[in-house]
C-alpha cells in the first residue's frame, strides 16, 4: 500500500469518527421534519384562501345566521309592510304563500331574485288584480343589508307551511296592531298638522268624525289601524272618492313609528 494510499484512508476514517461523535439523536432534534400530505390534500390555509364571498355566507348561515337573518327581516316587515301584506290579501298580495308564488312569476328567476326586484323596483312586476301603489323608496331607503333580511323572512313566513305559515302572518299583523299609541300626544301632533284639512266635517280631506269606522270598510283584508297608517306614510296609496291626492308625502319620514301610532290611536277615538 502506498503512502498516499494510506492518507486517504486515515482521512476518511477521521470523518467517520467525528460525525458518530456528534450523536444522530441531536442531529434529529435540531431538524424540523417537513410535513407531508396524502396524495389529492390540500392545506387548510389554502382552502380558506379559496372560499369565495358566497361560499362564506353560506358558511355563516349554517352556523345560525339564518335565523338572525329572518329575525331582523321581521322586525322591518312589521312596520313597514305589514299594513299590505298580511295573512290575507288586502291592499297587497297576501304574504300567506307569498314565496312560493314568487318561485313561478316569472320564468327565471328565482323566489328570491323575485322578491328582491318587487321591493326594489315593485313596478317591474305588479300582480294581476293589485293597484302599482306599493312604494318605490325602499331600494334607495334600505341597504343590501336590510333587503336581504326582508327577503329571507318573506321566504321563511311566506313559504308553504300550512297553518305555521298563516300564524306568522297572523302574528306580525297583531304586533303591528298591538302598538297602542297615546291619544292625548296624538292630538296635539293631530291638532298642528291635520285639522286643517281634517275638521268635524268633511273639508280639503275626509272628515275627522267617524274617520276610523270609516277606515274599517275602506279595503278589505286591511284594519282600521293599518288603513290608517298607510294612509300617513303613504297617502296616495289610498284616495277616498272625491277627494284630491293634495296630502303631504312626507309624514312616513317625518314622524317617528311611535308617533304615528299616537296619532292613529286619536284618530280611532273620534
Amino acid at each position: 500500500m502506498g503512502k498516499r494510499t494510506w492518507i486517504v484512508l486515515m482521512t476518511a476514517l477521521a470523518l467517520g469518527l467525528l460525525v458518530s461523535a456528534c450523536g444522530t439523536n441531536d442531529l434529529a432534534t435540531d431538524l424540523t421534519p417537513i410535513p407531508t400530505l396524502a396524495p389529492g390534500e390540500t392545506p387548510a390555509l389554502v382552502d380558506a384562501l379559496a372560499q369565495t364571498p358566497a361560499t362564506q355566507e353560506a358558511t355563516a348561515e349554517s352556523e345560525g345566521g339564518e335565523d338572525a337573518l329572518v329575525a331582523a327581516g321581521e322586525a322591518l316587515f312589521a312596520p313597514t309592510c305589514a299594513g299590505c301584506h298580511g295573512a290575507q290579501d288586502g291592499a297587497g298580495p297576501a304574504l300567506t304563500g307569498m314565496a312560493d308564488r314568487a318561485a313561478t312569476r316569472v320564468a327565471g328567476m328565482s323566489a328570491e331574485e323575485y322578491i328582491h326586484e318587487s321591493i326594489v323596483d315593485p313596478s317591474a312586476h305588479v300582480v294581476e288584480g293589485f293597484a302599482d301603489i306599493m312604494p318605490k323608496q325602499y331600494g334607495d331607503q334600505y341597504s343590501e343589508d336590510e333587503l336581504n333580511s326582508l327577503v329571507a323572512y318573506i321566504m321563511h313566513a311566506g313559504s308553504a307551511g300550512g297553518g305555521e305559515a298563516e300564524a306568522t302572518a297572523e302574528a306580525t299583523t297583531e304586533a303591528t296592531e298591538a302598538a297602542a299609541g297615546d291619544p292625548a300626544a296624538g292630538e296635539a301632533l293631530f291638532t298642528s298638522t291635520c285639522a286643517s284639512c281634517h275638521g268635524a266635517q268633511d273639508g280639503a280631506g275626509p272628515a275627522l268624525t267617524g274617520m276610523g269606522e270609516r277606515a274599517a270598510t275602506r279595503v278589505e283584508g286591511m284594519s282600521a289601524e293599518e288603513y290608517i297608517h298607510e294612509s300617513i306614510v303613504d297617502p296616495s296609496a289610498h284616495v277616498v272618492e272625491g277627494f284630491a291626492d293634495i296630502m303631504p308625502k312626507q309624514f312616513g319620514t317625518q314622524f317617528s313609528e311611535d308617533e304615528i301610532a299616537d296619532l292613529i290611536a286619536y284618530i280611532l277615538e273620534q
